[in-house]
Order: C-alpha cells, then structure tokens, then sequence
C-alpha cells in the first residue's frame, strides 16, 4: 500500500503484489519452515526492504497470494483502521483461507516482548476482527526491527522468538533473483528510478513542446482531417522508432521528447502503446516510459507514467506500478488511465482481468495497419 507521503487521502494498496499467482489455483506453493524463515521472505515478495511498515501476505493452503504493506503509523489509529479494512477486502478478494502478518518496527528495543507493545497488539487484534468476519483465519503476527540477518523477532500473541536468518539465502529471494526480478534496498530506490531531470532540462522540453503546439498545430489538424488513420499511424510509428532508438543505446534530444510528449496525447496511440506491456519490446519500451516520465513537464510526463504503471501492474510488480500511478497523478490527478489503474491496485483487481487492455492495443494498431510484436507470457507475477 502507499505511504502516507502519497497524494491519495486514503490508503491504496500501492505496495501490493501477487507474486507467486493471482488466478485461483495458480498460487505457487513456498516452503516456509519457520516465522524467520517468513520475514526474511518479505523484501522478495514484495520486491524491496520494507521499513517500518505493516505487511500481510494471503494464504491459501500453502501457496501464497498477495502481498500487501503499508507504513506502520501507530500515532494514526484512523489511518490504520483504513488500512486494514482495505487489507482484509483484498485478502477476502484473492480467496485466502489464511493470512500472516509482520511488522517491522525500529523503534523496539533489544529484548521487546509483546507486552511492551499494547498498540501493536490492538492493531493485530482489529485486524484479526475484520478477517474474522470475511471468515479469514489471522494465523499469525511476528515483529521484527527490520529484515536483515541477526535480528530477533518475536510472535506478538505467543511467546514464541528468533533470530532472522540472511534475507537473500531465501528460497523465495532466490527464485525471484533466478526469474530475473529485482530486490530493491527500500521503496525509496523506486522512487529515485523515477527522480525528475534537472528543472532547466524540464523546462526546455516544456518550450519545445508549446512551441510544437503553436507552430504544427494547424499542420497536424490539416492531415489529420485529410487522413485521420495516416495521421495517427504515423504518429504511433514515430513512438516505436523512438523506442528502437533507445534500446539500441542512443540518446534522446530535447526536441524529441517533446514530439513524444505531442504523439502520446493522442489517445489512439497511447491505447496502441499498451500492448507493448505484453510484447518482446517491453523492457525497451518500459526504459523509455522511464525516460519521458523524468524528462516531460507535468502534466505531459503523466501519459508515460500511466503507460509505465500499467506495464508493472500486468507483470506483478505492484510497489512500482503504485509509484509510477502515484506519480502520474500528481502529474495530473484527473489522467484517466491512471485513475483506472490506481482504483484496480487499491482493490486488488488481479492482473490477468487488465489483460483485455492490451489487447485492445493490438487491435487499435492492427486497425491502423502497424504490426506489434507477438504477446508473450507473463511472468509468474504476472498471472
């Protein structure tokens, strides 16, 4: 789920991902001997190390569902009230009969017991509450300072303790290494993937881009009545020339960004674009919806980011699709596609049901007459 930091008044479960499955009886099963075992497991399943945060993971039978986190905000008890209800909807969501939970929390001293922790044992308790009546069992709550080898955890409702074992021997952290996805050192690393360029580097894009407005304007109005579909496929084309251009390693100038910012306005072709998620060229295409949302002003950098998130949602990486939704609408809070999106993470609308989005990306293409690569399978994350 996203930080208080987020520009959402209410919680979203931003930090959410279904890594290992999201259709039912597709959840892959994960040897988990023992609590320490489990936290040491959350950085991979959630794809970076969590600090201070509350975290759930959805059990069914042993396979593991979605995981959720968000900031762990004591001092806030309405906050936390949002944010469980929104967990066990999710949870009762992704079909789980179970669920764990983990805290991390740096403020608990050497030698903490339960009993030194009345608010984080209420909190457990009005979550176990709100599972209960969605007739999900809270089968267990553990804390820890944080994840990283040689650091005590304790159950918070037995007297059970340990010591955590190095988070990337995990079998979990090894097969998302072996799958090829990355383990981020803190969310803050996602958002630095994202970090605007320098602000004179932003504002000559943003010059190029009213210029381009004002000068080819009526040009463009004149051949996009002339021939609508010439138009728009000559606009998409340019997007993937551009696309190519960048994953062979050459830079971009200012003044093409600003002609990218100008074609992924045009709606056609940013519904086109969405199939690329699911297509060969994704990660190419991903470093340049990277690219465009560091280098576009706003609101123009919010079509990239949009397309980013939603390329990240399709693959199971929630923490960075909820960073670049969250960017996007801070960018523009009304973007449309964003909004869409946004509204599916926080729910825990499963990947595969936003599958159909591009596909509709493909048939806008073909209807211009542009063939895209072939979709590929998603990854396990993705399912």
């Amino acid at each position: 789920m996203t930080t208080p930091a987020s520009s959402h008044d209410s919680p979203s479960p931003h930090d959410a991902t279904g890594p290992w499955g999201s259709e039912p009886g597709s959840h892959r099963a994960v040897r988990i001997a023992d609590p320490g075992d489990l936290i040491s497991a959350v950085p991979a399943l959630l794809g970076f190390h969590p600090r201070r945060s509350l975290v759930a993971i959805c059990l069914t039978g042993t396979s593991v569902g979605a995981v959720m986190r968000h900031d762990l905000v004591l001092e806030d008890p309405g906050l936390m009230e949002l944010v469980i209800e929104r967990f066990a909807a999710v949870c009762a969501r992704d079909g789980a009969n179970r669920v764990l939970v983990v805290m991390l929390d740096d403020r608990i001293g050497p030698g903490a017991a339960a009993v030194d922790l009345p608010r984080h044992r209420d909190l457990v308790a009005r979550f176990r509450m709100r599972l209960g009546a969605a007739g999900i069992e809270l089968a267990g709550a553990h804390i820890a300072p944080a994840v990283a080898a040689g650091l005590e955890w304790f159950a918070l409702e037995r007297g059970d303790r340990g010591v955590l074992p190095d988070p990337a021997a995990s079998e979990v952290a090894a097969a998302h290494v072996f799958g090829g996805r990355a383990i981020r050192g803190s969310r803050e690393e996602l958002e630095a993937v994202l970090e605007p360029c320098a602000e004179h580097e932003r504002a000559l894009v943003a010059e190029l881009i009213d210029e381009a407005r004002e000068t080819g304007a009526r040009g463009r109005l004149r051949v996009a009545a002339v021939d609508p579909v010439g138009s728009d496929r000559a606009a998409l084309e340019g997007v993937l020339c551009r696309i190519a251009q960048v994953e062979s390693g050459d830079e971009l100038s200012a003044h093409e960004y600003a002609e990218l910012a100008l074609a992924l306005e045009n709606p056609t072709v940013r519904d086109a674009l969405l199939a690329l998620s699911v297509g060969s060229h994704a990660d190419a295409a991903d470093q340049m919806w990277i690219l465009l949302g560091r280098s576009l002003p706003e609101p123009e950098c919010a079509e990239a980011l949009a397309l980013l998130g939603f390329s990240a949602y399709l693959r199971g990486d929630g923490p960075m699709a909820g960073v670049a939704l969250c960017a996007a609408l801070a960018a523009d809070p009304c973007h449309g596609l964003a909004n869409l999106l946004d509204d599916a993470l926080q729910t825990g609308v499963r990947p595969t049901a936003l599958r159909d989005l591009a596909d509709v990306g493909f048939g806008v293409a073909a209807a211009l007459g542009v063939s895209l690569p072939n979709p590929e399978p998603l990854p396990p994350g993705g399912v």
